[in-house]
């Protein structure tokens, strides 16, 4: 009797002890550790507490003293064996899956707390602690299958290499996806925040994240698209990064020109054009080199050189761009022809804006655009358009 009354009593102890211990880290040890944390680094004792990091802490203190003081217990009834033996084996588990829980926790504040940091938005490490919580689990799965079944660990792992294929189909994705995250990270093709676009999975967006097993993109509709990290090894993508750190953004658009408008300039409108300020220089230098080159040519010869409407345009918009405000001059600028289709002549405009922000690009690029389009009667010039309905009931009726 005097051993059971103090078995009792030793029991109840240690289970007042288990019950108090997580109150007690919570009420005093907890304050201590948020202290030394905070002056090391307040967000991640922010990002620790928000996972719940220290309640899983300290659930795990109540197993470890049961465990503890039942191993340091010498008991004398065998009938307490089976009691003795279950309760070591349940504190077991439950420490060996609250420390497994721990870990992933600790590792997913170490990533919210350092994924905005400029050395890992350029070298991501998502993907590789997944591949740490991925090994973390494996062996928490272990260890609990051999202290449930009574098996060694040594046994399981050393009939790993015959299941070996099975393990390659199993985790087939999870190894193509570090092979491409190994590939996109050592040759910096990709990182979060950039513009990339895939057209084969028609997908326009900014990368938010890249996982061991998937890449999250949000598209400018502000939809999220998720696709295997794999994917990045069989298909090409773009990425528009350089164009960010470039600090310009391109414009390349085209304006057609009816051919029938296409005309040498008459006296009438190079008397017009003369008044135009971006012109001035450039007609007083065609001049002399016009007079030039027609000294032995003669009055109404079709091989006198002669100035054009679509030459004259095209050299304005060109003044227009280098002097326009928000485009940069240390980047290609061009007005260039390209070849007569079946619509008309094509003039393109190439060149950069001074800024990568959408909405700036746009209105940077329509405002040159507009001024483009109201300019170009001023020379005679007509822009293509296919015919409409109204066109067409027009030529009806006149016929």
């Amino acid at each position: 009797m005097d051993y059971f009354s103090n078995f009792n009593l030793h029991l109840v102890t240690i289970l007042l002890i288990a019950i108090l211990l997580p109150f007690l880290f919570l009420k005093f040890v907890h304050p201590l550790l948020k202290k030394i944390i905070e002056k090391k680094n307040k967000k991640l004792f922010k990002n620790l507490v928000q996972l719940k990091f220290f309640y899983t802490l300290s659930y795990i203190l109540s197993p470890l003293i049961i465990l503890l003081a039942i191993n340091n217990y010498s008991y004398l009834d065998n009938k307490l064996d089976e009691i003795i033996f279950l309760v070591k084996k349940v504190s077991g588990i439950w420490i060996i899956i609250s420390f497994s829980i721990l870990l992933n926790k600790f590792l997913d504040a170490l990533n919210t707390t350092y994924k905005k940091h400029e050395f890992f938005i350029k070298y991501p490490i998502n993907s590789y602690l997944q591949l740490l919580k991925l090994i973390i689990i494996i062996i928490t799965s272990i260890f609990t299958i051999c202290l449930a079944l009574n098996l060694s660990p040594w046994g399981i792992l050393s009939g790993v290499g015959a299941l070996g294929a099975i393990l390659l189909l199993v985790f087939k994705d999870t190894i193509l996806g570090l092979i491409a995250s190994i590939q996109v990270y050592g040759g910096k093709l990709l990182q979060e925040g950039d513009w990339i676009e895939l057209k084969d999975l028609n997908i326009d967006g900014e990368v938010m994240e890249v996982g061991l097993h998937r890449v999250k993109v949000k598209a400018w509709d502000n939809t999220i698209t998720t696709f295997p990290t794999a994917k990045f090894l069989e298909l090409t993508f773009k990425n528009w990064r350089g164009m960010q750190d470039s600090g310009g953004r391109r414009i390349k658009r085209k304006i057609i020109i009816a051919l029938p408008t296409v005309q040498f300039v008459n006296d009438t409108l190079l008397k017009k054009l003369s008044n135009l300020e971006l012109l001035v220089d450039y007609l007083n230098q065609k001049k002399l080199e016009l007079n030039q080159a027609n000294i032995s040519k003669k009055e109404g010869d079709i091989n006198k050189r002669t100035l054009t409407n679509i030459g004259c345009f095209r050299m304005y918009i060109r003044n227009y761009l280098e002097k326009h405000p928000h485009l940069r001059k240390d980047m290609t600028m061009l007005v260039r022809q390209l070849p007569i289709n079946q619509y008309g002549l094509p003039i393109e405009i190439y060149a950069f804006t001074n800024t990568t922000k959408w909405s700036e690009y746009e209105d940077i690029q329509s405002d040159i655009f507009d001024h483009i389009l109201a300019s170009i009667h001023y020379f005679q010039l007509e822009a293509y358009q296919e015919p409409s309905s109204n066109d067409l009931k027009a030529l009806t009726s006149n016929s």
